[in-house]
């Protein structure tokens, strides 16, 4: 377990399947999130979700790559964490450093899975790695996704943070144990309850951690969470996306739910930015053009 420094100077630690790297930060220490307490996925409730991979380490041996989960939001992008796409100096990764694999619940076969490469990775401009404000990123893949396909298609994205006491589903080929090696082949889902932010922020969780485009899910009582390796993969509420796995402290601990990056703060952003769209005519402008609308407004109310 990580413990709490007694200085106002704690650590926030990112841990990935293939190894960590700490950066200092304010509030907590923590790391990123995982699937525990969960049961085996079901197809028809998680076509969106996708790994994201180290394309190195993939071609050595098919499902060993995975470091992070993602969704599949148009025909040529997927919305993940931007912690996923950066090293350890926090400095973005190359496209072709990835690829992007989805259709199959089991993460380790080819059978059933779409192989994708990248084409641009694009993190948000004012990621902050030490407090995670703005952990959102986009992979834009390199060739589409059928419109036709039977097992890895687009999910809608939320237009408003869910309420508190909203009953959601994250999902992941992370470990079950915090601080273990992910073993899991086959994708894992978990029920989790939206918490008040107050709550969340209170002095015995996260104590003010918790920041404009952020909210917590869980179990106050701890058990059900997300777990390494799940990090930028879905929360899906109401059927929509409406989180991304962020961060959080240790795996499914009690009082600490995990963080997650709320969708419908960057929708504007992620509008904007992605560009599978552009592969279907005008839509990609007129989707443009929603994003710049709504970022403005947006930025208005603010």
């Amino acid at each position: 377990m990580w413990s709490f420094p007694a200085a106002a100077t704690s650590s926030v630690v990112i841990l990935f399947a293939i190894g960590f790297a700490a950066v200092g930060g304010e509030g907590y220490d923590g790391s990123d999130l995982r699937i525990v307490g969960g049961f085996p996925a079901s197809q028809q409730a998680t076509v969106h979700q996708v790994s994201i991979r180290v394309k190195s380490n993939d071609l050595k041996a098919f499902g060993s790559g995975h470091i992070c989960g993602g969704s599949l939001i148009n025909n040529r992008t997927v919305l993940t964490a931007a912690h996923c796409l950066v090293d350890s100096s926090n400095r973005k990764r190359s496209a072709d450093y990835f690829r992007v694999v989805g259709g199959s619940l089991n993460r380790t076969v080819t059978s059933g899975n779409t192989i994708l490469d990248v084409s641009q990775v694009v993190i948000h401009q004012r990621y902050n790695p030490v407090n995670f404000d703005n952990d959102v990123g986009l992979l834009i893949l390199s060739s589409i996704v059928s419109a036709n396909h039977a097992t890895l298609r687009p999910i809608n994205m939320a237009a408003t943070k869910p309420n508190p006491g909203v009953l959601c589903q994250t999902s992941g080929w992370g470990t079950p144990i915090f601080g273990e090696p992910i073993k899991t082949s086959v994708l894992m889902a978990v029920n989790v309850t939206v918490q008040p932010t107050e709550i969340c922020n209170g002095t015995s969780s996260y104590n003010g951690f918790i920041k404009n485009g952020m909210f917590c899910a869980g179990d106050v009582q701890g058990y059900r969470d997300a777990c390494q390796g799940d990090s930028g993969g879905p929360l899906v509420c109401n059927g929509q996306l409406a989180g991304i796995v962020s961060n959080g402290k240790d795996c499914g601990l009690a009082a600490y739910p995990g963080i997650y990056a709320d969708v419908a703060y960057y929708r504007g952003w992620i509008l904007t930015n992605g560009a599978g769209q552009r592969t279907i005519g005008g839509t990609a402008l007129a989707l443009t053009m929603v994003g710049l609308v709504y970022g403005f407004v947006q930025r208005l109310m603010m």
